[in-house]
């Protein structure tokens, strides 16, 4: 696995936030040769979660509502908005098969963004939301 890609999406993801209740940075990790059938099963496994809590989300829809329902007069939210763009650009580049994955259940909902590298290597984006 070729560790740049991590190093490239650590900086990228530098002072970015999901925003929900509260705000959470985004984490990279290198999950290993995992196939796209088993990545839902290892989620279960390492969230804890029940795979019937475990929601896949369209990838277009969950960065179009990150980076476009963003009130334009908050400077700082529209600066995140543009971060989490450009962050978005370099996985559709970099990353194939990107899933989305929410493990629902729970206040604190473990939201994971998975990539695939060339060489089969599974890549996850980890934060959380927070869900009262």
């Amino acid at each position: 696995m070729n560790n740049n890609i991590l190093v490239a999406i650590t900086k990228l993801l530098l002072g970015v936030w999901y925003f929900t209740e509260s705000e959470s940075p985004f984490k990279a990790a290198d999950w290993g040769k995992i196939t796209p059938s088993a990545l839902l099963q290892k989620i279960a496994i390492q969230y804890h979660a029940d795979p019937s809590n475990l929601k896949q989300i369209d990838q277009a829809a969950f960065f179009d509502s990150l980076i476009s329902k963003v009130d334009q007069a908050d400077a700082p939210m529209v600066e995140n908005a543009g971060k989490i763009a450009a962050f978005y650009t370099f996985l559709k580049q970099n990353l194939s098969n990107i899933t989305v994955v929410r493990a629902e259940g729970t206040s604190r909902i473990p939201v994971l963004i998975a990539g695939y590298l060339p060489d089969g290597t599974c890549i996850v984006i980890e934060t959380f939301a927070i869900e009262t």
